[in-house]
């Protein structure tokens, strides 16, 4: 468990020594001075022991979003993209989402919300498995049909996915309830188109 000061920092103090090159400093002694009458030493590696947070909350979740653990295993990720005539193929670490990773390397991929909720990301799945437990905008029945959408969804595995048309997996999910006919209060007014 970490343990926060709560007092408030004024300074910090760093006494630092030569290497017997000349070449290199390091610390030998911190002082934090949390208030104008208390100061107390701290260790010479302050800061240094602590591990960054990275892509993990607080409560320890993963955020796919972030950079995350550079030593995380990696897979091997193809996206087919009909509409452009494209194919984006890179290595995705596994706690990274697959979306993120693809921006960061420089693929102009599709989307929109980044947050799972639109379906500009949809993918099928052709070969492999992700993990997507934010996908909120796609019905379980979708995901149970390799459908993944890439701005939330972790490599789970070496993954081949074709990217598909916004208002098709809308259609597919929707197409049959919202899609019907106008809405008048009182209940459902047909439309003639």
């Amino acid at each position: 468990m970490a343990a926060f000061i709560t007092a408030p920092v004024t300074s910090l103090t760093t006494t630092h020594r030569l290497h017997t090159n000349g070449t290199k400093r390091t610390p030998t002694a911190r002082t934090l001075t949390m208030n104008a009458d208390q100061t107390k030493p701290i260790p010479a590696n302050f800061g240094t022991t602590l591990k960054p947070l990275g892509n993990v909350s607080p409560s320890g979740r993963v955020i796919g979003s972030l950079p995350g653990d550079p030593n995380a295993d990696k897979f091997k990720v193809t996206v087919h993209d009909p509409q452009r005539g494209t194919t984006y193929q890179c290595m995705v670490p596994k706690d990274r989402y697959i979306w993120y990773e693809m921006e960061s390397q420089g693929f102009d991929v599709p989307a929109s919300c980044r947050n799972g909720c639109c379906t500009t990301c949809a993918v099928k799945i052709d070969k492999g498995i992700v993990e997507q437990e934010e996908a909120l905008g796609l019905l379980k029945e979708m995901r149970d049909k390799g459908y993944a959408l890439l701005c939330v969804s972790f490599p789970r595995s070496d993954i081949v996915a074709t990217l598909q048309s916004e208002d098709e997996v809308y259609m597919k999910q929707f197409g049959g309830s919202f899609e019907k006919g106008g809405v008048q209060w009182g209940g459902v007014m047909p439309e003639d188109d």
